[in-house]
């Protein structure tokens, strides 16, 4: 989030359909008819609209938002990470294909693999980074951030930057977060709720590359920023300001656009 304003990634997830695309190609020898490049294409290009709309200054936008969307202290760093990122989703999406289609194992059977191996993954790499010391530029970092929270309840003996240091000093800090986790309801809830979600969100994404491909998956995934936007306008955490919803309608009606012509629901011209 520091490295490239947050929601402008959502414009750069379009690359995980193209790198997809491609991979399946070469990888899976998977043929695609002029209609699902078209498809691709015109969910590409919403995908960056939505991206751009967040990111470009509107008339009538609060300073304090304009503010915040310029003040990403290394957009060049961000993209480049985001891109690598969609790359590795890529490159899952196609493994994964092609052991489902190779072997007869259940999405669920899948799903439990991939977690067991996660969990292990993770494990090991906190315990290298918490003997890893912490860059000081991000630590001298945290801490003017901290004390320039106006939020922060100064009368807490606990919200004192002495007792953050140490907690600041490791790369990764396990035990740390684990305290908090047990010490508040909300995170809590919050760890299980997010246990649960992705479970079932990574269940329905390998179901739905076992029956149909790796590309479909990202493409229906693609869908969901939909869904967040319009719970985003309905709670009241999405920019109201007119021009900004337009541009973000634009790139949702090529979203689905560009859906129903990969999936042939419609028939584009001279395909």
């Amino acid at each position: 989030r520091e490295a490239v304003v947050s929601t402008q990634s959502t414009g750069m997830r379009g690359a995980v359909i193209i790198f997809t695309g491609l991979l399946a190609r070469v990888a899976l020898k998977q043929r695609f008819q002029r209609h699902n490049v078209l498809g691709m294409f015109l969910i590409v290009i919403g995908l960056i609209y939505v991206g751009l709309s967040q990111t470009l200054p509107f008339p009538g936008d609060a300073e304090d938002s304009s503010s915040a969307q310029s003040n990403a202290r290394s957009p060049a760093l961000g993209s480049i990470m985001i891109l690598a990122a969609q790359l590795i989703v890529a490159v899952q999406m196609i493994t994964e294909q092609k052991f489902i289609s190779q072997y007869d194992v259940p999405p669920l059977q899948v799903v439990g693999w991939e977690g067991t191996w996660g969990l292990i993954a993770s494990l090991i790499l906190n315990l290298v980074f918490f003997f890893i010391p912490q860059f000081k530029s991000q630590v001298d970092s945290v801490i003017n951030d901290f004390n320039a929270d106006a939020h922060v309840n100064r009368t807490d003996p606990l919200c004192n930057v002495d007792k953050l240091k140490p907690v600041l000093d490791h790369l990764e800090n396990p035990i740390d977060g684990l305290l908090q986790v047990v010490h508040s309801k909300e995170l809590i809830l919050a760890s299980v709720g997010l246990i649960v979600s992705i479970a079932v969100f990574n269940w329905s994404g390998v179901s739905v590359t076992s029956y149909l491909n790796a590309t479909t998956r990202m493409i229906i995934d693609s869908l969901r920023t939909i869904l967040v936007w319009g719970f985003g306008l309905c709670v009241g955490w999405e920019n109201k300001n007119p021009r900004r919803i337009g541009y973000e309608l634009a790139g949702f009606v090529l979203l689905l656009m560009g859906t129903f012509i990969y999936k042939d629901i419609i028939i584009a011209p001279a395909c």
